[in-house]
């Protein structure tokens, strides 16, 4: 039996998705649309990755949550492939100490001025926590 499966979000699962998002100091999701999640044997969200793409059509990961008990169980790898598996090219900002896990799953730098998506220069220039955070633009091609 595996540990999680993935599958579309719904509705039901927007409170605990949520409620993820806050914890990492994210704000809310704006609904099941283009969010996939991994769920445990009893169907309870343990993480989940959303997508939305850029004026390009090109898929960024915004974002991307494990809870915490389930880190380390190859959760949010199997969110990003399952995505790269759906859009192809990824991008994401990766944030914090995050960066290391997306190279370790393939993703490289990318300029700031290949960022399209509005919101996520816009969020990243205006963060009080920006020094903190360290924001690097990063993609996964196909």
């Amino acid at each position: 039996m595996e540990l999680f499966s993935i599958r579309d979000a719904r509705e039901g699962d927007m409170p605990l998705i949520d409620a993820y998002a806050a914890a990492e100091g994210m704000d809310v999701i704006p609904g099941p649309e283009r969010v996939r999640v991994a769920v445990d044997a009893d169907d309870t969200v343990v993480g989940f990755c959303r997508l939305q793409d850029d004026v390009n059509g090109i898929a960024y990961v915004n974002p991307i949550v494990t809870y915490s008990a389930w880190r380390g169980y190859g959760v949010g790898k199997a969110l990003i492939e399952d995505a790269r598996a759906i859009a192809g090219e990824l991008r994401l900002i990766a944030r914090g100490t995050s960066e290391g896990f997306y190279r370790r799953l393939g993703f490289v730098d990318m300029p700031w001025s290949d960022v399209d998506l509005e919101a996520a220069e816009e969020d990243c220039d205006n963060c009080p926590y920006r020094a903190e955070c360290g924001p690097v633009p990063m993609k996964l091609e196909n």
